[in-house]
């Protein structure tokens, strides 16, 4: 049981970090769903290595990009 509270926190502190990263530095990555395309992005250069972090953060990431879109709908940009 310990386990699994530990690893639910871990999972939920993780979650969307690449998106959240991402937007730190906003000036230079505006763009929608970057923190997706980030996680593609990383999938395509490890050669499927960091697949299973990917598949814990992917799902947040598409809910905080989710949040940011109406702010970066505008914008495009190429990873």
């Amino acid at each position: 049981m310990v386990r699994k509270v530990i690893l639910l926190t871990l999972i939920a502190s993780l979650g969307g970090c690449m998106a959240t990263a991402m937007r730190m530095d906003y000036d230079k990555h505006r763009c929608p769903y970057i923190g997706l395309r980030y996680d593609w992005w990383l999938v395509g250069t490890s050669k499927g290595k960091l697949i299973p972090f990917l598949l814990i953060d992917a799902p947040f990431s598409l809910v905080v990009d989710t949040v940011f879109f109406p702010f970066e709908y505008q914008y495009s940009c190429n990873i």
